[in-house]
């Protein structure tokens, strides 16, 4: 079940997340902060609601696996990569807090100067064919990470 909205931000994810509390995912993938960031959305703010959805998705869906992933980069100079990166940090602590998965795939995406590779992306935002099929990539090996965890707890 795929909830990205174009231009949506963490609140608007916030709101939306009873939309779907019916389901019964077996992994739910959480990306969000960059539309946060090109709306002027303060760093504490994108923190506090990526803790609020993940402590709501442990509640209504306490079977599930919850990932968060990274902001990717950008090539947008009024979004700098160096705040990316930090929040990226403080999202990896707080998914250790508050035990859920974090991938970083932020570097899958950068190039030398730690911006989105330019093969990767359509205007220095928004991903090209080749930046989805990157991303798709990084969740086929968490995808399988997730498989062998499962089969091994199964066995225990």
């Amino acid at each position: 079940l795929n909830q990205g909205i174009s231009g949506d931000t963490s609140t608007g994810i916030l709101r939306r997340l009873s939309a779907f509390s019916s389901t019964k995912p077996e992994a739910i993938y959480i990306m969000a902060g960059v539309n946060d960031l090109r709306k002027g959305t303060s760093d504490k703010v994108i923190l506090s609601n990526h803790r609020r959805i993940i402590r709501r998705l442990k509640i209504t869906h306490p079977n599930s696996h919850i990932i968060i992933q990274s902001i990717l980069p950008t090539r947008r100079p009024k979004i700098p990569n160096t705040r990316i990166r930090n929040l990226n940090g403080q999202l990896a602590r707080i998914a250790k807090e508050e035990g859920v998965n974090y991938v970083n795939i932020h570097k899958w995406f950068t190039d030398f100067k730690g911006e989105l590779r330019q093969e990767l992306t359509t205007d220095g935002l928004h991903l090209s064919l080749n930046g989805y099929e990157v991303w798709q990539a990084a969740i086929e090996q968490i995808e399988k990470k997730l498989a062998i965890a499962k089969a091994v707890n199964s066995q225990q």
